[in-house]
């Protein structure tokens, strides 16, 4: 998984954010520009995130996996706040909650269990969504003008991607006519992934990134601070789903 895919397939894995500040943590698994990441956050991304461990994969490899996703998480999330984002409103929120909760039934999860277990109540939840909709509404009003899909970029996808793919499978190559639209969609979704991986490896270069391969103890002066909460909706329905990597058609 790439870089970007990786910071927002963790759209769950936020939910750790939010109540690692209350607990009293005892070692640092990161720093982000001398801001620590303690280890206790990146375990309870582990038990709620989208990451799951791929085959063969061990925890070790996981765990770096989704510590990864959480620093990326956090400059994508501290990129956005400079250009004062818009407050994700209750209708959001209630989607992006009904989509986690799927998710986590449709792995045989129990969504309630699981925010227990991560010792997070429905408000941590939902200001972890929140920050969630934050990066992905700055995300989408950065890069999607850039994204947009004419004829040529549809051909391209068709002649370099669409054709050998089908081959490859055994399937029929419809003609460029029939399936036009389709190809226009995954040409813009292919740029957006693109140009948003680079601004990613742009921002990740500019920070000071340190991780430990043996989770430090804080220490003195090493004090976890946690990411600030984002403005609250003007309604108070409760939270709702998971953001979609996807560009809205």
């Amino acid at each position: 998984m790439s870089t970007f895919g990786r910071a927002i397939a963790l759209a769950a894995a936020f939910l750790a954010a939010a109540g690692a500040a209350a607990e009293v943590v005892d070692r640092i698994a990161a720093t982000l520009d001398d801001v620590a990441i303690p280890e206790s956050e990146v375990r309870k991304a582990m038990a709620v995130s989208a990451i799951a461990p791929e085959p063969g994969e061990d925890e070790a490899a996981h765990r770096r996996r989704v510590l990864d996703a959480l620093i990326d998480q956090r400059l994508q999330y501290r990129e956005a706040l400079r250009f004062g984002p818009a407050v994700p409103d209750a209708a959001e929120l209630d989607a992006a909650m009904k989509k986690l909760r799927e998710r986590l039934q449709s792995e045989g999860r129990d969504p309630a269990a699981e925010f227990a277990a991560a010792g997070m109540t429905l408000e941590d939840v939902r200001a972890s969504l929140a920050r969630q909709l934050v990066v992905q509404n700055y995300l989408q009003e950065r890069f999607r003008p850039i994204a947009i899909a004419d004829q040529g970029r549809a051909r391209e996808e068709y002649d370099t991607r669409y054709t050998g793919e089908r081959k490859a499978a055994g399937a029929p190559v419809e003609q460029f006519e029939s399936v036009v639209e389709e190809m226009r969609r995954r040409s813009q979704q292919r740029v957006f992934n693109e140009e948003a991986e680079r601004w990613m490896r742009e921002i990740r270069q500019k920070a000071r990134i340190a991780i430990y391969t043996i989770a430090l103890p804080i220490g003195e002066g090493r004090t976890p601070i946690p990411l600030p909460t984002p403005p609250r909706p003007l309604s108070a329905a409760p939270v709702s789903a998971a953001p979609s990597t996807r560009i809205p058609q």
